[in-house]
């Protein structure tokens, strides 16, 4: 009976069997084959950034308010504004400061007055005091004026000259005087060079009047000797005509020796001529050349005197202010030994001082508050920059910055933007990383940018968030950007040159456990271990496992939850560990 029972157990077992390998089998044939996805592995430069949002904004905003509330009486700028350092900005009605400060003065005055009835030494000591710094800022000022005029000296002797004022035709000659002096010598010279070109000219002319003179006597004595020879002939010497023919050939010939002296003392003459041109033309050129040394000359004088005058009235200056601050002394210490000889109070912190000058300190103490507090009713740009808002109207009355704000000065500088970073993308962040900046409100534009601090205190949120905020400025921004704009800051952390790239979504695991299916030849893939390295904003890096140009499958569904081995947990003898180093758990 019980191998009855056994034989119809086995039965039934091997029925459902049968029963569960046919529904495996037609859900299988069922199934419709799908085509794997595959990716290659690449080589390039690979970057990972964090980013985050925040605002643009001018760093070192400066917001200026009236210390004690008062009529507004003027306002001087509004929004948009340039301002430089020191200009006033606004101003509140100063009358009850200008009494405060008499009142202070005034008892100031009557605690000089009362220190000084008290004891005369005291009076005459701070006196020679007073004198004392007096004279030496009498004599600084004066000593300073010196340096100011000599300094003036010397840039206008060094202004007034120049190499261009040799050329008289120079245009850029700071000195008109010279160029005169220059432009007479040059006058000179084209004088001598037309007179010796006369010279030579009538020289040449003479030369010729010359030889034309005497040839023309020659001849005419060539004829009278002629006729001479023809009248005297046969007849002899005794006869009138031949007497007469004989005189007129010796008055030919004295005519012809006169013409030859005449033409040799021309020569002469227009000889001497000519070297008397020569050396008044060789004299102009001299000339000119003396006044151009003598101009250059008289500059570099000129220059040198007055750099010397500079130095000697900055000695001066110098020593004029050693001896002040040393008459200074020697009163202030004659001063402090007179009222060393009074009677002392003690003030508070344990000082003691004379009844005179603890009533002058407080005094004086006043006068400063009271300077002080009229200096508040103007409101004045410690920088320059571009004023922000002005919340304040001539004739309302200006509250302090305490209760509602005043205005506000934007320097000049460059933009930044402060955005608020998780903290572990904080943590990645140092001080000059390079980041990217695009705007919310300008599509397509983006700036350069480099982080230049990162607050060292967190920031929590209500929802339990911590962030840590970075400025970064903003390098060449474009010329739409305003302060105010959201922006977008993108922090690189990291990069990595010439890294094999792999996308994310190819790989399984991580850490040591990372792996990827690598095609094979025939089609058919593998589960491969491989080495990671920068997870960056375009893919990972692979240090180890890959090869560049591999052809890697992208896990589906199915192969991540039934991996080629078997059900997970099927505990197979030939991959224990599972295709992806995992296991089966």
């Amino acid at each position: 009976m019980r191998r009855r029972t056994l034989w119809i157990n086995l039965g039934i077992g091997a029925l459902i069997v049968v029963i569960f390998a046919l529904i495996v089998g037609s859900l299988r044939s069922g199934e419709q084959p799908t085509e794997d996805r595959t990716v290659t592995v690449t080589r390039g430069d690979l970057r990972s950034t964090v980013t985050a949002s925040g605002t643009v904004a001018r760093a070192g905003v400066v917001e200026l308010g009236f210390a004690t509330p008062g009529t507004v009486t003027s306002v001087d700028v509004q929004a948009g504004d340039s301002v430089v350092a020191g200009q006033v900005l606004a101003t509140v009605d100063d009358t009850a400061a200008l009494q405060q400060l008499a009142a202070a003065e005034s008892s100031l005055a009557q605690a000089v007055q009362s220190a000084a009835s008290t004891d005369a030494s005291v009076a005459s000591a701070s006196a020679a005091l007073a004198d004392a710094r007096r004279v030496a800022e009498q004599t600084n000022k004066r000593n300073k004026l010196a340096v100011d005029q000599a300094r003036e000296s010397l840039s206008a002797a060094e202004n007034l000259w120049s190499e261009s004022c040799l050329d008289p035709n120079n245009p850029s000659c700071p000195n008109p005087s010279a160029q005169a002096q220059l432009r007479a010598a040059e006058a000179s010279i084209d004088s001598s060079q037309r007179a010796l070109d006369t010279a030579v000219e009538n020289a040449a002319n003479n030369a010729v009047g010359y030889d034309i003179a005497v040839n023309q006597a020659g001849e005419v004595l060539t004829q009278r000797q002629n006729q001479e020879n023809s009248a005297c002939e046969g007849v002899g010497s005794g006869t009138a005509t031949c007497t007469s023919a004989q005189t007129a050939t010796v008055t030919a010939r004295q005519t012809y020796d006169n013409a030859v002296r005449g033409r040799t003392t021309g020569l002469l003459v227009d000889q001497q001529s000519q070297q008397t041109a020569s050396l008044n033309l060789a004299s102009a050129n001299v000339a000119l050349q003396r006044t151009q040394a003598e101009l250059r000359k008289a500059g570099s004088d000129a220059v040198r005197s007055s750099r010397q005058a500079l130095e000697s009235a900055e000695g001066l200056f110098e020593q004029g202010k050693i001896a002040g601050e040393q008459s200074i002394r020697s009163a202030q210490s004659a001063l402090q030994s007179a009222l060393a000889a009074e009677q002392t109070v003690e003030i508070p912190g344990g000082e003691e001082v004379t009844a005179a000058q603890a009533a002058i300190a407080a005094a004086e103490t006043g006068v400063t508050a009271a300077q002080a507090a009229l200096d508040d009713t103007r409101l004045i740009a410690p920088v320059s920059g571009t004023v922000g808002q002005v919340p304040y109207v001539v004739g309302e009355l200006a509250t302090s910055t305490a209760t509602s704000g005043g205005i506000t000065v934007i320097p000049d500088g460059p933009l930044e933007v402060v955005a608020d970073f998780a903290e572990s993308d904080a943590a990645g962040i140092a001080v000059g990383a390079e980041a990217t900046v695009t705007f919310d409100a300008l599509a397509g534009e983006q700036a350069k940018g480099n982080v230049i601090a990162i607050d060292p205190v967190a920031t929590t949120s209500s929802s339990g968030l911590i962030t840590y905020s970075v400025r970064v400025q903003v390098i060449d921004p474009p010329d739409a950007v305003r302060e105010g704009m959201t922006a977008s800051v993108s922090v690189l952390i990291n990069e990595v040159a010439d890294a094999l790239i792999v996308p994310q979504g190819a790989i399984t695991g991580s850490g040591d456990q990372a792996s990827v299916l690598l095609q094979r030849p025939d089609g058919t893939s593998e589960a491969t271990r491989i080495t990671i390295g920068l997870q960056g904003d375009g893919g990972t890096e692979v240090t180890g496992g890959l090869q560049e140009g591999d052809v890697l499958v992208i896990p589906s569904a199915d192969d991540l939850s039934f991996p080629e081995g078997g059900v997970p947990g099927s505990g197979r003898d030939d991959d224990p560990d599972g295709p992806f180093g995992g296991g089966g758990d």
